[in-house]
């Protein structure tokens, strides 16, 4: 038995030592950060993968991803910021202290990739669906796959561009995507979660009047919309509660106090959307 046992573990440290010999080892992609942007502003990379962002600048600049993946402290001249991609996927990323800077990194095997720039939208903004294919060829056709909630499916063909594609889309319903190319379909389906757009007026401030509407694909009528102001505190209390019309609009009198408030109108989620509020408005009364 002892005999056999010994067998049996030196046939796997050799399996081990075999599986490691020939482990494909894992890389670091470096870019550069500087006044006019990201060097390279794509980088393509596979599973497991690292890419280092380090500040060339004189500015100070910071990696900030557009979903929320992977964010960077500030990076002064000099530093520099690592992260590890293990999920093959397209992420784009920013500047956080400068906007018009951006890039994306391309996580790849053998298949086409489908990512996209937010994760959350608002009825009728746009945003972009991108990916790449591994043989970085142009003029290849990418399928991708667009399944709107509660809708039919739909296809868009597009073509690369040095092994990437990319093209906006206008954001309606919650939204899911897929790209196939070559036979091969992408690992990831990103899902993009949609607000409703909430519209907040304030019409007369010294009477208390206020207009609220709601725009979606699906109509909020007869609806609730909570009126909420921003206490001392920072939180938001409700201040009422109002009932959309068959347009999806009220007009109604606000229960604001004397002074300066910062208000807004909020509705909740519904199958398709995420809830809603709109941008805060200063009521002086």
């Amino acid at each position: 038995m002892r005999k056999v046992l010994l067998l049996m573990l030196a046939t796997l440290a050799l399996a081990g030592a075999t599986s490691t010999a020939t482990a494909r080892p894992t890389a670091t992609v470096n870019v550069s950060i500087t006044a006019t942007g990201f060097a390279p502003q794509e980088a393509t990379i596979r599973p497991g993968d690292t890419v280092t962002w380090k500040n060339n600048d004189t500015a100070s600049h910071q990696v900030v991803s557009d979903l929320g993946v992977f964010r960077s402290p500030v990076l002064k001249a000099g530093e520099s910021y690592s992260y590890r991609f293990d999920a093959e996927s397209s992420y784009s990323y920013h500047d956080g202290l400068k906007d018009s800077s951006t890039g994306a990194v391309h996580v790849l095997t053998n298949r086409v990739t489908a990512g996209v720039t937010r994760i959350r939208a608002v009825y009728g903004s746009t945003f972009e669906v991108f990916g790449s294919i591994p043989t970085g060829a142009t003029g290849e056709q990418v399928i991708v796959r667009i399944s709107p909630y509660g809708g039919p499916s739909t296809t868009r063909a597009v073509t690369t561009i040095e092994g990437t594609y990319s093209f906006r889309y206008r954001a309606r319903i919650r939204v899911e995507f897929s790209a196939s190319w070559d036979g091969t379909t992408s690992a990831a389906a990103p899902r993009v979660l949609v607000r409703p757009l909430v519209i907040f007026n304030v019409l007369n401030a010294r009477q208390n009047r206020f207009m609220v509407r709601v725009r979606a694909a699906r109509s909020y009528a007869r609806k609730p919309v909570r009126i909420e102001r921003k206490n001392n505190r920072g939180a938001w209390v409700t201040t009422t509660i109002v009932r959309l019309n068959s347009r999806s609009e009220a007009r109604f009198i606000g229960k604001f106090a004397r002074g300066r408030t910062k208000a807004r109108a909020w509705v909740a989620a519904r199958p398709g959307y995420a809830f809603g509020f709109s941008t805060v408005k200063t009521v002086n009364r």
